[in-house]
């Protein structure tokens, strides 16, 4: 059994954590519609229940100017600690200011952010890079498992948000693993395709692909999350290609109840499940734990994946469909 397990860059124990009254949190998140969010947000308020904490939050939709606002709003409203996705890690220097300014207490969640002269503001989430890797690597094992490499016709679909730094460290991560396990793949495969981090985005973006590159019949994908590779799946489905000519691995797990729940046959083969809950649950508690003892938040709370496939579904079934 694969466990999730969270490994603490800094030397800091949850273990201390203080069940302090009139602590005060807010909660700010970029995409609070989409189920990985859905989850982390309700972990944060569990763990913020559990503890005694009062809590707020909010869902800004990716937008800066909301951000902002929201986080003067909490401040104003005495918030002694703030957990905050931003949608733009541009913002990073002007919340931590008005943070710090405040005497409030930071950290970031899911996208890492550095403060004015480049200072990095207390995180928690995955290992962008790392978890990107796993992906390349998992996406290499079945290219050679399914014997892809005898077909001239295999694209690499590299599904993109450039504007997304975490999201890129992810893309990139799984190119350099997959290139590193399979050095013969001609790179001119390569194909950059586009998006807005949503599935919407990536099915518009990867239909226009195929159509542009018909001669391609086997593709594999890897992106930013789950939406990104499912919508690409959906894509290929759509134009007619059979499972067997695609392959794709998600990150997050928040779409592997519709697809593996299904037990139908899918491009879509796997995917890299991080507990988003656990996420907001651990935000909460770093928090708690920093206001009450006034210590340093950890620099860096890694959180780690499992790749969730269908040999492993029904270990993970019940929480992944119940997000």
């Amino acid at each position: 059994m694969k466990r999730l397990m969270l490994a603490t860059a800094a030397c800091a124990s949850l273990a201390a954590v203080a069940h302090a009254d009139d602590i005060k949190l807010g909660y700010i998140n970029k995409m609070g519609e989409h189920p990985w969010f859905v989850a982390e947000v309700a972990g944060a308020k569990a763990e913020a229940a559990k503890l005694g904490d009062k809590i707020s939050t909010q869902d800004v939709q990716f937008n800066a100017d909301l951000t902002l606002t929201t986080l003067d709003t909490m401040i104003g409203d005495g918030v002694k600690g703030v957990a905050i996705v931003v949608p733009d890690r541009a913002l990073g220097p002007v919340v931590a200011e008005k943070a710090a300014k405040a005497g409030v207490k930071l950290i970031a969640v899911d996208d890492d952010i550095k403060g004015p002269g480049d200072a990095p503001v207390p995180y928690i989430g995955m290992n962008a890079g790392e978890i990107g890797a796993q992906v390349g690597r998992e996406d290499a094992k079945l290219y050679t498992d399914m014997g892809w490499d005898k077909f001239k016709d295999v694209r690499l679909g590299a599904i993109e948000d450039k504007k997304a730094d975490t999201c890129m460290r992810r893309s990139n991560g799984a190119e350099a693993a997959f290139l590193a396990a399979v050095p013969g793949f001609d790179k001119s495969h390569i194909v950059r395709i586009p998006y807005d981090n949503t599935m919407a985005s990536a099915i518009d973006a990867v239909t226009t692909t195929l159509t542009a590159n018909p001669d391609a019949q086997h593709w594999i994908f890897y992106s930013c999350n789950d939406d990104g590779v499912l919508g690409a799946v959906r894509a290929t489905e759509n134009q007619g290609l059979k499972p067997d000519q695609v392959i794709g691995i998600g990150i997050d797990g928040s779409r592997s109840c519709s697809v593996f729940g299904t037990g139908q046959p899918s491009g879509f083969r796997g995917t890299m499940y991080i507990d988003s809950r656990k996420e907001g649950e651990t935000a909460v508690q770093l928090l708690n734990a920093s206001i009450a003892d006034n210590t340093p938040l950890p620099t860096i709370t890694y959180v780690s994946a499992d790749l969730v496939d269908t040999a492993d579904w029904n270990e993970y079934k019940d929480k992944l469909c119940k997000k």
